[in-house]
């Protein structure tokens, strides 16, 4: 995990950790879309008792990164220091065909890199700070969800209530 990006995420809360549980009404919203646990959860914060309801998951020391996320569907709350890695990954098994639809959880920032690597997917802008896992207050941050799949419409029936959706119009 990047020194600085971890700093400079967890400035103004003074934790020093990005690896927070969903919150609940994110998580409830992601088992009714996907009628059940997901597939996969590549960042799982336990194996045993999972935030996210699912069949399969990796840990922390499984490294999600060091995988294919063969899956119909995928949740993912990503470490937040680094999105730059998480993001583009993400989209790269999606775009290969590993994962049939995918919902990630991310901090809404549409000046970087990786943000601009899945701009073109309907995402969510939610429209109040969420609180994260076992935390005191909300997020320092605005949260969104991205969705990589066939079925938005769904998407924005689950979620829409969260915040507007927002689709890239193609040039």
């Amino acid at each position: 995990m990047p020194a600085a990006s971890l700093a400079a995420l967890t400035a103004s809360t003074g934790n020093k950790t990005d690896c927070w549980n969903s919150p609940r009404e994110i998580v409830d919203k992601v088992v009714e879309f996907f009628g059940g646990p997901v597939e996969l959860d590549p960042c799982s914060n336990d194996r045993d008792n999972p935030n996210i309801p699912c069949i399969r998951c990796f840990t922390e020391e499984d490294d999600g990164l060091a995988h294919q996320w063969n899956a119909n569907s995928v949740f993912v709350n990503h470490p937040y220091s680094d999105s730059k890695h998480w993001i583009p990954y993400a989209r790269r098994q999606f775009d290969e065909g590993n994962a049939e639809e995918m919902i990630l959880l991310i901090k809404l920032d549409i000046s970087t890199k990786w943000f601009r690597s899945i701009a073109d997917r309907p995402w969510i802008a939610i429209s109040k700070r969420l609180k994260f896992g076992d935390s005191k207050g909300a997020a320092p941050f605005q949260s969104a969800l991205i969705y990589l799949g066939k079925n938005p419409g769904r998407f924005q029936a689950i979620f829409g209530d969260l915040g507007p959706m927002y689709v890239a119009i193609a040039p």
